[in-house]
């Protein structure tokens, strides 16, 4: 049977999206329909080269005309596959031919859905003007064609599950990203903890910078992209704090195994993989008691799950920091429940049972 899925991203560097949709294809011997392939991607995330990749060679418009150009070019494909799986709201308009499919969410476009206030409210009064109308004709739209194109879905997390119920009264089925447990190792425990994270407004790197500010004895180590609007930010933090920056797949390897634990803070994470790497290297974990942390870090055995303020998160750190060696076992095992030998299985027969094969 031959598998495309389709996807409105460039895979030109390894994201969370990029490594999931790499580990779907691997798993279904599937072809990445997308915008725009960069074969230099197998040198920094080297599954990529066991991968076929259909790219279009398209380059989409900035927002806010990205979305109806997206859908638009996916709308109007012809592809000669015999299963589809679509991965987002704009590679969806493919879905109009009807064409046996399966439509795999990361999570319903937030910033129409759950976060539609707080992207409004941070936009200029101009721009707010302008944006009010789209996004409620774009969520109008979307929810219109999910309901009369779209009849298998799944998400990435039971949180994302419930997202989907709540925006389309759809029930979807739950495929948790995997990870390759074998490529993790315990480095020994070091003299830092480690965030992993692009710096951005949703994933509150500020309580991080905040929680260490009281704690100029402990280093904190942020490896990811700084947006440009938080550049002050990461200027104005104490020592104690350093910003990496993008990091390799090799350096970021080594950064895990040899952190004491590790700390994350998004608002409602999807379902956040980068704890559950961290744990495959046998390192606890602070988290945010809320989102996809609640499915994969498990309070007082992984780590600590805590209130978002830094008060809680210095004392979360503290008491860990003392023993982290003790989390170990736990943690590598929670880690092996989500290994990709596992999520193989299970979404292979999955989608051959949705395509009768």
């Amino acid at each position: 049977m031959r598998i495309a899925i389709l996807s409105c991203l460039e895979f030109s560097v390894p994201g969370g999206a990029e490594r999931f949709f790499i580990d779907v294809a691997m798993a279904l011997d599937a072809t990445i329909v997308c915008l725009s392939y960069d074969p230099s991607l197998g040198n920094c995330y080297p599954l990529a080269q066991n991968v076929k990749f259909h790219p279009l060679n398209i380059t989409l418009p900035g927002e806010p005309l990205k979305q109806p150009a997206g859908m638009r070019l996916f709308g109007s494909l012809e592809l000669d596959y015999d299963f589809f799986i679509v991965t987002d709201d704009m590679a969806l308009r493919f879905l109009s031919c009807g064409k046996p499919h399966c439509y795999v969410m990361l999570t319903p476009r937030r910033a129409l859905y759950d976060m539609y206030y707080q992207t409004i409210a941070d936009l200029p009064v101009v721009k707010r003007l302008i944006y009010v109308p789209v996004l409620s004709l774009f969520r109008f739209l979307d929810r219109r064609f999910v309901m009369n194109h779209v009849i298998h879905i799944a998400g990435i997390s039971h949180n994302v599950r419930n997202r989907i119920w709540k925006t389309y009264q759809r029930k979807a089925d739950v495929f948790y990203p995997p990870i390759h447990l074998e490529n993790y190792q315990n480095k020994g425990y070091g003299d830092y903890w480690l965030s992993v994270s692009r710096v951005d407004k949703w994933k509150r790197i500020d309580l991080q910078i905040e929680a260490f500010r009281g704690m100029p004895d402990k280093k904190l180590k942020i490896a990811g992209k700084i947006y440009p609007a938080f550049e002050s930010l990461a200027k104005s933090a104490p020592p104690n704090v350093e910003f990496l920056g993008s990091v390799s797949d090799y350096d970021l390897m080594n950064l895990y195994g040899s952190c004491r634990g590790f700390l994350t803070t998004a608002i409602d994470e999807d379902y956040g993989l980068t704890p559950l790497e961290a744990m495959a290297c046998g390192k606890p974990v602070v988290a945010v008691k809320e989102g996809g942390y609640l499915e994969t870090v498990i309070d007082e055995h992984t780590g600590l799950l805590v209130s978002p303020d830094s008060c809680s998160i210095s004392q979360a750190i503290r008491l860990i920091d003392e023993s982290p060696e003790h989390y170990a076992e736990s943690s590598r095992n929670q880690a092996a429940r989500f290994d990709y030998k596992l999520f193989k299985e299970q979404i292979s027969t999955y989608v051959h049972t949705l395509a009768g094969t």
